[in-house]
């Protein structure tokens, strides 16, 4: 049973492929990504904070309750709520 033992090495490293792909994502759903929103992001060494972020990004409503994650640090994950439903902001615009 020697796998039971064996490392994820996926979770020792942060590589910058990893955060250039979050930033793709949050310019695809947001728009242009500020210098100092970039600066952060290729600042983490975390892999979790990592893997929240891609689902903040992906399931926040708005630019706002993203940035408000990314500023939370690595001990927040609360996806619940109208900041993360991403269909909000379309049915804001239908009312």
């Amino acid at each position: 049973m020697e796998h039971e033992h064996e490392h994820d090495h996926r979770h020792e490293t942060v590589t910058t492929r990893e955060k250039e792909d979050l930033l793709g994502l949050i310019q695809m759903r947001f728009g242009g990504v500020p210098e100092d929103i970039k600066g952060k992001i290729m600042a983490l060494e975390d892999l979790d904070v990592l893997d929240r972020l891609f689902l903040i990004a992906v399931n926040a409503a708005n630019w706002d309750v993203f940035v408000s994650e990314l500023n939370e640090g690595k001990d927040s994950f609360k996806i619940v709520g109208d900041g993360f439903d991403p269909l909000a902001e379309v049915d804001k615009k239908k009312e």
